[in-house]
């Protein structure tokens, strides 16, 4: 009687995946589906210049085929195992980024792509998954000597900086941009002191102005402030993106009704995809994927919260963090709020690598969720919560 007692109580404290969050994911997909076979058909491939087709749709749905088998791989796999191995996932990704310089397809004047035969590989989307990793495994093993600015905080910045400084060659600022102010948040986040960060965030803000002697930078800003650039096209795109906005309304002309995509609008399928969004699902439609973001953000903070570690808190916060803040700089990209920015709209927009990439972290956070669902983080993270303003005096 107290065998059978004790594997119903083992079996009362074990975990259930959060299936919510692979829910929300699975909505987002279905949604880039169809705008991707909307937004894709007048995408001019190789000799394929007239007509519509749904070739990019098809290489979307085999894409969204591999990102499945990721996620359950990742679902599956125990994510202390990421824990061990997260120095060898970080130093493939700067190998990747240095690879990438050196073979890589060069787009546009960037070299941003390796190529796989018949597919165009971005190493940027693996390089956040493992520099993620590798600061959460790293955080969680030194406790307090992240408060340590030369033997803690230091260091970890350094990682970030250096693998900022490998994108800003390819080159590719706003990846680079994001990939710095990641390395802060997940600092920030596990528990390093609040004048580290402003000891380093300051001379970055105020040496900031010396990246508008880059063109590219400089024409966007001005696009941004609403100035004239020399070059009168440098705002075609964001003048576009905002008549898709407009036109779409409340509700939208209805999914493949959208005009923007017959040439108008660059990159209608990929960075800019919630443009279409916009002009075929109007207002509801933007709004509601909006709203998809920021619930899969509460899933991935509860998860984190839940947590039987510190290393899985700052695992599953750190990759809920990379997918929303992605989503909101494109968000805040297509709407002319932020200057014009290679990200792409997770698990919308067209592309294989932030695809397979985003699904793999998702898995993460799930499994996270299985291993940790009856269970609260350690008692220094619960502590460091309770004392509210005073924790962050302390740090300070």
């Amino acid at each position: 009687m107290r065998q059978g007692s004790g594997e119903v109580a083992r079996l009362g404290q074990s975990g259930t995946y959060d299936l919510d969050i692979v829910l929300v994911m699975i909505v987002l997909l279905t949604i880039g589906l169809i705008m991707i076979a909307s937004s894709g058909q007048m995408v001019i491939l190789g000799k394929q210049s007239a007509g519509p087709h749904f070739t990019l749709f098809c290489r979307q749905a085999l894409f969204m085929a591999l990102g499945a088998c990721f996620l359950v791989i990742c679902m599956k796999l125990p994510y202390h195992l990421y824990r061990r191995y997260a120095l060898y996932m970080l130093g493939a990704a700067f190998v990747l980024l240095v690879v990438v310089l050196i073979i890589g397809t060069e787009v546009r004047h960037a070299k941003r792509w390796i190529s796989l035969g018949k597919i165009d590989f971005q190493p940027v989307e693996a390089a956040k998954l493992a520099l993620v990793v590798f600061l959460a495994a790293t955080i969680s093993e030194w406790g307090e000597r992240v408060r340590d600015f030369t033997r803690g905080f230091l260091p970890l910045v350094g990682v970030g900086l250096l693998m900022a400084v490998m994108l800003a060659l390819q080159p590719n600022y706003t990846n680079a941009a994001f990939i710095i102010v990641l390395t802060f948040v997940m600092l920030f986040i596990g528990g390093c002191r609040l004048r580290h960060i402003a000891m380093c965030v300051l001379p970055l803000a105020a040496a900031s102005p010396l990246l508008l002697r880059v063109p590219k930078i400089m024409t966007r800003w001005l696009v941004l402030i609403g100035k004239a650039p020399a070059d009168p096209w440098a705002s075609y795109q964001r003048d576009q993106s905002l008549m898709a906005f407009g036109s779409g309304s409340l509700f939208g002309c209805g999914p493949g009704r959208g005009h923007q995509k017959f040439r108008f609008l660059p990159d209608a399928h990929t960075d800019f995809i919630y443009s279409i969004v916009g002009e075929e699902l109007g207002l509801i439609g933007t709004i509601a994927i909006l709203l998809l973001f920021v619930f899969l953000m509460r899933r991935a903070a509860r998860t984190a919260r839940r947590a039987p570690d510190s290393f899985g808190y700052l695992l599953a916060m750190g990759l809920g963090l990379m997918i929303f803040m992605t989503a909101m700089i494109n968000i805040a990209m297509t709407l002319g709020v932020f200057p014009t920015a290679g990200l792409p709209l997770p698990f919308i927009s067209y592309g294989g690598s932030c695809l397979v990439a985003s699904m793999a972290a998702i898995g993460i956070i799930v499994n996270i969720s299985f291993e940790g669902r009856e269970k609260r983080l350690p008692v220094e993270f619960i502590a460091a919560r309770k004392t509210g303003s005073a924790e962050y005096a302390r740090r300070a």
